[in-house]
């Protein structure tokens, strides 16, 4: 019966701990600037332009930007390609593509590029 009893005594005590006074911080709240919402923004603006400004989870040393010559319809076709060939990680699960899997996810690109014209593999033809 005690042995029952005590995790309901230190449940209920923590309980009061965190209910004896204000949150530590609260003066954060009572903070008056003395510049405007432009102003301020005016202020940011050069260190967002130069990546130094954390984005979501994304520290600015972590993050990449890649220019890609890809067209819309290509990149969604190689995505579509990939999925397909069941490439595209699952949680902790990262696929590795084999040579033939990356050549298949690039024609599928260039198919979406081409139309349905006839794309040159390196080993030969392939017509859709």
């Amino acid at each position: 019966m005690k042995a029952a009893l005590l995790p309901i005594a230190f449940a209920l005590s923590a309980g009061a701990a965190f209910a004896e006074g204000p949150i530590q911080g609260n003066e954060v709240f009572n903070f008056q600037s003395t510049l405007s919402r432009a102003e301020v923004q005016a202020q940011v603006a050069p260190a967002y332009r130069a990546d130094v400004i954390a984005r979501g989870e994304v520290t600015p040393s972590q993050a990449t930007v890649v220019a890609s010559g890809l067209s819309r319809a290509q990149v969604q076709a190689e995505a579509a390609e990939a999925y397909r060939l069941g490439l595209v990680a699952n949680g902790e699960i990262l696929p590795v593509p084999s040579d033939a899997q990356i050549e298949q996810v690039r024609l599928a690109g260039l198919r979406a590029v081409q139309g349905n014209a006839v794309v040159q593999a390196t080993g030969g033809a392939i017509a859709n």
